[in-house]
């Protein structure tokens, strides 16, 4: 009797602990200084394995790239080169917000949609300034951020960006995950959009970089990490 008693207590505290463990708000992930130095990332940032897969050379190549949040801010990293009139973007998918079918609102007109998720906000940097919008069904509102940049010794460009949750329309963000993806983007022209790099890579990179717009995103990265 005692025998069974005791493992009926077993399974029971179990189950509480198990109970417990699914009302648990996630934990935020982490905050970052924002200072052009991207040491304090640690997992966050990730380097782009195939670092000269960019369809326009390694003058326009992404090296690393990262995104995550806290209670206030969204953050993102990168680190790449850029000639030209191209630029490092990242688009973002934030839960909980109901942003635009693709960025055909965009207003240098790019062109990019994801294939599963909507587009909720996206920002562009040359190196030593940026331009970012919110996504809504009806309007891509510019926001303002606060950039960090360096330069390292081999030329690359290291940005590191703090945008206000509450700007995004995020207002837990306890419950708050994002996806996104990071394109080394050109213009449009011709029916294409123009990329040269991304991270994650899509699967579908060839050619001279020009892709039927709107680019459709195949993969992301995303955190917290599922």
């Amino acid at each position: 009797m005692r025998k069974v008693l005791w493992v009926f207590t077993a399974v029971l505290v179990g189950l509480l602990i198990t109970s417990c463990a699914l009302f648990e708000k996630p934990p935020l992930l982490k905050t970052v200084t924002v200072d052009g130095n991207l040491s304090d990332w640690g997992e966050y940032v990730y380097a782009d394995g195939s670092a000269t897969d960019s369809q326009w050379g390694d003058s326009n190549e992404i090296y690393k790239a990262g995104i995550l949040f806290d209670a206030t801010n969204l953050y993102i990293a990168g680190e790449f080169t850029k000639a030209d009139m191209n630029n490092f973007a990242v688009i973002v998918d934030l839960s909980g917000v109901n942003g635009a079918a693709d960025t055909s609102k965009h207003p240098w007109g790019r062109k990019y949609k994801f294939e599963k998720g909507d587009v909720d906000f996206m920002l562009e940097t040359w190196g030593d300034d940026c331009k970012a919008w919110r996504f809504t069904s009806t309007e891509a509102t510019e926001v303002t951020v606060t950039l960090a940049a360096t330069t390292t010794e081999s030329e690359r460009k290291v940005v590191e960006i703090a945008v206000p949750l509450a700007t995004l329309g995020v207002t837990d963000a306890n419950k708050l995950s994002v996806k996104a993806v990071f394109v080394l983007t050109g213009g449009t022209g011709d029916g294409k959009q123009w990329a040269g790099d991304f991270y994650p890579n899509q699967g579908f990179e060839t050619g001279n970089g020009g892709y039927p717009e709107p680019l459709v995103i195949k993969k992301t990265i995303s955190n917290p990490t599922k």
